[in-house]
Formats: structure tokens, sequence, C-alpha cells
């Protein structure tokens, strides 16, 4: 039974598969048909596209065939037409130039001749050039040729006077030195003394900026009329080519009007000693720095330092009568050299420089314009771009030629007084003046002073200044008055 029932499942499913085959095989059949017919009717349609192209070709082919037919009858004519035209024309034409011909023929054999002519002056001219050029040519190798013998004979002139000189060199060398450094001494002294009294200055517009400055023999700053150690940049200058225009040059950068002496030596002991040398062989044709030249290097020890003395100042303040103000707080006309001075680049810097310079305290106001008439603008303008970096002369320069009118002249006003205003004080701990022969914090201007290279000499100073003449007991730093101290800006160092 069991067998049965699966030969029966079997049946069926053989059947199903074949029915299945065979409706596949119709379905494939009907699309192959309906596949050609449609090829069929694509086919046909395509020959018909084919064959309405080929007509149309054809169509273009014989428009265009008729129009190139069209376009070569037109040209046709027009050719005709321009023939029949020009045979017209040719008679005319031909008789009028026979006649234009016969004219110009005997214009042109007049051309012609002169042509010939000028060609015939031109060759002449060339000759002539060329004969000329070569006379010249050969006057010019004469020329060259004599040269050539007479530089020949000075050659020979100039190696014989040279070895001449170097063998009576060589042979006066040992006995001569002395002497030749003595006449060039002397020869050099002649020329300053000639040009102290004849030389004019040559003041164009040439820069003068010298750091020069004049110390007592405690470093402090002169200003003027009494000798002083000559420093620059902070070294000692040699005294090697130093002459009174070296001194007069000098004295007029550090404001002054000119210098009454110098010498060499070594006078401030330590103080000068420890310096280093900083200018040498200072050699100035005129009293002006302008025409002065020197090194930094140099082969001198302190024995040649130089010692100057300058005197006036150079620059005055003029009231309006033209007398000098001095010693009051007055405004007034700021001259240089009995010149005015220009505003070009002034500052307060520049005028309390010029006002120290002139033995007052400091600058109270300055300003320009012109106010004094007549007083003021017949002078000549001596002074102009006047620039300080610092408020002392040294840290100066200006020039000696001007581009200013006299409404830009300087008027300054000058406050009396010591150039440096002593503001020291001492006070106990409870910030009261400290009582005399007691010790005290040490203030100025308000603040307290820092230790940084003080020494006995910056006590003695500072006590002398303080009204104390026999200078200092002791002195020593630390932090002993609290926050009275500490409360304080430090306002002086590196005394």
């Amino acid at each position: 039974a069991v067998v049965s029932t699966q030969s029966g499942h079997y049946g069926r499913g053989s059947l199903f598969l074949a029915t299945m085959r065979k409706t596949l095989c119709i379905q494939l059949l009907v699309l192959l048909a309906i596949q050609r017919f449609t090829d069929g009717k694509a086919f046909e349609e395509s020959e018909n596209e084919v064959l309405s192209l080929e007509k149309r070709a054809e169509d273009l082919d014989d428009e265009d065939f008729f129009d190139k037919r069209e376009t070569e009858d037109r040209e046709n004519e027009v050719e005709i037409e321009e023939e029949e035209e020009m045979e017209k024309r040719d008679p005319e034409e031909e008789y009028y130039q026979e006649e234009f011909i016969e004219k110009r023929e005997p214009q042109d054999e007049a051309l012609d001749f002169d042509d010939e002519i000028e060609v015939e002056k031109r060759e002449e001219d060339s000759e002539h050039v060329v004969a000329e050029e070569n006379e010249e040519k050969r006057a010019d190798n004469s020329e060259d040729a004599a040269t050539e013998e007479k530089e020949e004979k000075r050659e020979d002139n100039s190696e014989e006077a040279a070895a001449e000189e170097k063998e009576e060199k060589r042979e006066d060398n040992s006995e001569d030195a002395a002497t030749e450094e003595k006449e060039e001494k002397r020869e050099d002294s002649e020329e300053n003394a000639s040009s102290e009294n004849t030389e004019v200055e040559n003041l164009e517009a040439r820069t003068v900026q010298a750091q020069f400055t004049l110390v007592d023999y405690r470093g402090r700053r002169i200003n003027g009329q009494r000798e002083g150690l000559l420093l620059f940049r902070g070294g000692t200058v040699c005294d090697d080519h130093f002459s009174l225009n070296s001194a007069h040059a000098i004295c007029r950068t550090m404001g002054f009007a000119h210098a009454t002496r110098y010498r060499n030596g070594l006078v401030y002991g330590s103080f000068q000693s420890r310096k280093a040398i900083t200018l040498d062989d200072v050699i100035c044709s005129s009293s002006h720095w302008a025409s002065c030249r020197s090194t930094s290097h140099h082969n001198c020890v302190h024995s040649e330092d130089i010692l100057l003395t300058c005197t006036g100042t150079g620059f005055k303040l003029l009231n309006s009568h033209g007398s000098v103000i001095s010693g009051v707080r007055r405004e007034g006309l700021l001259t240089y050299q009995h010149g005015t001075v220009c505003d070009d680049y002034f500052n307060y810097n520049a005028a309390h420089a010029i006002c120290r310079l002139m033995g007052f305290a400091y600058a109270a106001r300055w300003r320009h314009g012109q106010f004094y008439g007549t007083q003021q603008t017949h002078r000549r303008i001596n002074m102009d771009d006047v620039r300080c970096g610092h408020s002392y002369w040294n840290y100066c320069s200006y020039r000696t030629s001007h581009n200013c009118n006299h409404y830009e002249d300087v008027f300054l006003t000058c406050q009396p007084g010591t150039t440096h205003r002593p503001r020291f004080t001492l006070v106990d701990w409870q910030g009261h003046t400290a009582a005399r022969g007691c010790e005290g914090l040490l203030l100025f201007a308000g603040g307290t002073v820092c230790d940084d290279y003080f020494n006995w000499n910056s006590a003695h100073a500072i006590c002398k200044v303080l009204g104390y003449p026999r200078g200092a007991l002791r002195y020593r730093n630390g932090h002993a008055y609290g926050s009275l101290q500490s409360r304080k800006r430090i306002t002086m160092d590196d005394v």
C-alpha cells in the first residue's frame, strides 16, 4: 500500500511537469512570432526613410546645379558688358596716354641729368672725406707715438727718482727721524695759527654732534670758566695732533664761545687713570667741529690726557634793547654767536640744555616768533635743527646753515638757580627730619636711594649738599623703618 501511494504521487508530478513544459514552449513561440512581425515593420519603415532621404538629396543636388547655372550665366553677362565698355574706352585712353608720355619725356631727361650731376658731386665729396680721415688718422698716430715716448721717459724718470728717494730715505732715516717730527709739529702749529687768523670757516649744512663733557676731579660737570678733564663718551682724549683749533671746536660743541687754554697730564689720579682713552688724533682745520677728523684707536697713556678750559657760552638771552638777561626770570631772544636760533626740531631738552649752559637752573618756557623788530631781523640765523636726546648740550646736535625765517626765532625763559637743585633729605622712623648727628633714612625727591655703587665719596657729597660741611660719619644699607620705608618708591640708583 505504501509503495502504490508513492507511485501514484510520482505519476501525478510527471504529468504536471509535462504540461508546464508545453505551455512554456507555446509562449516562447508566440513571443518569437511577435518579434519577427515587429522587426519586419521596423525594417520597412527604415527602408522608407532611406528612400525619402535619397530623394531629398537628389532634390538638393538639382537645386544647387540650377543655382550654379544661374550664377555662371550672370557672370558671363557681366563680363560681356565690361568688354564692351573697355572696347569703347580704349581708343580715348590710348590717345591721352600718348600725349602724357610725350610731355613727360623732356622732364625725365632733365631729372636724369640732374641726378647724374648729384652722383658725381657725392663721389667727389666722399673722396675728400676719405682723404681728410686718412690725414687725421696719420696725425693721431703721430701724436700717440709722441705721447708714448713721453710716458716712457716719465716712467723711467719716476723709477729712477723713486730709487734715489728710497736710497736717500734709508741713509737718512736714522739721523733725521727726530728732526722730521719736530719740523712736522712746527708746521702744524704754523698752519693752525694762520688758519685762526686768515681762514674763513666753511659752515655749510653739516650736522655738528660730539658727546664731549668737561668734569672736575669728582666727575661733576663743569659749566665753563675753569679747567676740567675732557671726556668723550665717558673716556679721556689723547693729545696727539691736538691744537688750539681742536680746543676751540670742542668748546663750541659744548656750547661755549671758545677755549682759553689746554694742557695734558695725569692730574685726577685714579678717577682719571681707570677710564678708557676713547679719542685720539683730533685734527681740525678750523675752529668748527665739522672740519675735524679723529680716530677711536690710540697709542697713548693717561699722562697725555687733555685738560681744557672753555669760556663764554656762545648763547645769550637778549631783551628788546639788545641787553643781556641774567639772574632773573624773563623772556628773551635766544642768540648764538650774535645770531638767532631757528626753532626746527627745538624741544624742551634743548631749552633745558641751553639754559644750563647760561648758568640757569632749567627752562621755564619757550616759543618762537618775531617780536623785537629790527633788533631781531638785522641778525643772521646762526643755528638750526637743534636736536637734543637729553637735557645736556653734549647730547645735542645742530646745523650752522638754515632754511628759516625770523618768525621762527626762538624766545626762551630760564629759571634762575643752580643747575642741580638738591632734593635730598634725612628722615627718622616717623618721617620727620632727622636731628643733626643722628642716623636717618636717605630720601631723594621723596623716594629712597639704592646702594648700588654707593661709596664714601657719595656719602660725603650728599652730606655736604645737606649742609654738613665735614661730610658723612658713617653709612649702611638695610630695611629698618618698616612700612614707612617699604611703601616709598626707589628714586635714585648707581650713585
